[in-house]
């Protein structure tokens, strides 16, 4: 099975993460979908969708702008790569490649790409990451972080080729979140 090489896919993942227009609030859907193609031995095409790719919310007591201005520099002390956003209160990067660790954490607990003879392929492979941070106004008050993380992985021998979906363990996210609380609270 042969799929398309990352950045052809995270277009698609873009497409759902749009700007509501400059100066608006963020509009990033919380749910995902990424459309996965692949072509068999007879070069037909199959076109599968997954809505596996969801946001994980944490609600700050803070302002929208103050609460970016704390994940800021959140994702500075964690030194996560970032890619300028245009999309208003948003960090991240559409286009990590990554291998091993990120944040300070062994990929295999980041993300599930399968195994290999009871190796994690997370743990060998490079990992193509979409990696987005964003904070919208919470209803009642406040605000609300919300990330998400999607990701393609493959063996580092087939050079950007045959790239697998992995799935986020939550990790991550929940390692930016509890840093973005704790800087809050000023512990």
């Amino acid at each position: 099975m042969r799929r398309l090489h990352p950045s052809v896919l995270f277009v698609v993942f873009g497409a759902a993460c749009a700007s509501a227009g400059s100066g608006s609030e963020t509009s990033v859907s919380q749910a995902t979908t990424s459309m996965i193609v692949a072509s068999s031995a007879m070069n037909a095409m199959s076109v599968n969708t997954t809505n596996e790719y969801t946001a994980i919310a944490t609600a700050l007591a803070v302002s929208p702008d103050s609460a970016f201005q704390v994940l800021s520099r959140a994702y500075a002390m964690l030194e996560i790569p970032v890619a300028p956003i245009a999309t208003k209160r948003a960090i991240g990067n559409d286009e990590i490649k990554i291998r091993r660790r990120i944040a300070g954490m062994p990929m295999q607990n980041v993300v599930d790409c399968g195994d290999k003879m009871g190796l994690p392929n997370a743990e060998t492979w490079d990992i193509h990451m979409n990696l987005l941070s964003y904070i919208q106004p919470a209803p009642n008050g406040g605000s609300q972080l919300l990330t998400r993380i999607q990701a393609l992985g493959n063996p580092v021998d087939l050079s950007n080729r045959d790239l697998s979906p992995c799935s986020s363990k939550g990790e991550l996210e929940k390692k930016i979140s509890d840093l973005v609380l704790k800087l809050i609270a000023g512990k």
